[in-house]
């Protein structure tokens, strides 16, 4: 009998160290697309909310800058990332991470498009009247500044450095938005989400700023992770992602995101990025960032 327990015990063992909830603490990475403190304030609820249902414990950390996705991923043996749009399409490319969720807001699944922006007292209408002008840009690696390629080249300029007379990135988008609206530059570039939560909150952006081009829709933020990831680990993230909007304890997380759900991705998520880099003349797989 004693025989039997210890036989029994010894498989029950070896059952939950190969279960997914004995996977060891899984590193998860954040693009910065706004302040990087309140960006963990808001994903640290979902941590907490996926280790309780999985049991796979959950750490966040803030990516540099949305270039260093790559280097930044491999370095510190990251599992997965929350990546932006153009991130995302690289790390797909590049290091072949598969996309698992996609966020859902009231109205669908959740995207974003780029805009252009100047003060209404610029008198700045068009896009050549951007010329010679002072700009301001996220990131090299994010989506608003392909876009702004796309729209240089079909200027035929092939050289935004030409185009303007001086620029610089802020790292995110509120702080670019907040340069423009200060006079630090006269265009900015910005996801159009920041722009329209930002307004709400100052009426001197809806007062002052003008959106002169906006992008078509991309998707906003995809959940990925690694190559290789342990499949059973995997379906157990997404399913307990995918349920989170019917669980009342789900629910209050997600409006911490700002979200009304999860959705499974499609493997060809990133193609509408991939095509608009395309269009600024840009490859992906042969993307390379500098500062």
């Amino acid at each position: 009998m004693k025989k039997a327990f210890f036989v029994f015990f010894a498989i029950f063992l070896l059952a939950a160290a190969s279960s997914p909830a004995a996977e060891k603490t899984i590193l998860v990475g954040l693009v910065p697309e706004e302040n990087i403190f309140r960006l963990m304030e808001q994903y640290l609820p979902l941590a907490q909310y996926m280790e309780k249902r999985t049991g796979i414990k959950v750490r966040f950390t803030v990516l540099p800058r949305y270039g260093d996705v790559i280097d930044e991923f491999n370095a510190r043996r990251m599992d997965g990332a929350f990546f932006s749009a153009f991130t995302g399409c690289i790390a797909q490319k590049k290091l072949g991470v598969e996309p698992l969720v996609r966020p859902i807001g009231p109205g669908g699944l959740v995207t974003a498009r780029s805009v252009i922006f100047v003060r209404k007292d610029s008198g700045i209408r068009s896009f050549q009247g951007l010329r010679g002008k002072r700009a301001v840009f996220v990131d090299k690696a994010a989506a608003s500044y392909i876009y702004l390629l796309y729209k240089l080249r079909r200027l035929g300029v092939r050289d935004s450095g030409k185009f303007f007379s001086g620029h610089y990135f802020t790292g995110n988008n509120e702080e670019s938005i907040y340069a423009v609206l200060n006079g630090g530059a006269d265009m900015g570039l910005a996801k159009s989400r920041y722009f329209e939560k930002l307004s709400a909150q100052n009426p001197l952006i809806a007062e002052r700023l003008f959106i002169l081009y906006r992008s078509r829709k991309m998707p906003d933020i995809i959940f990925c992770l690694r190559k290789g990831f342990p499949p059973a680990t995997k379906a157990l993230i997404e399913r307990t992602l995918v349920n989170m909007r019917y669980d009342p304890e789900g629910i209050q997380v997600l409006r911490t995101l700002r979200y009304s759900g999860f959705e499974k991705a499609k493997a060809s998520v990133f193609a509408p990025v991939e095509k608009l880099a395309a269009d600024a003349g840009i490859k992906i797989s042969a993307f390379r960032y500098t500062r």
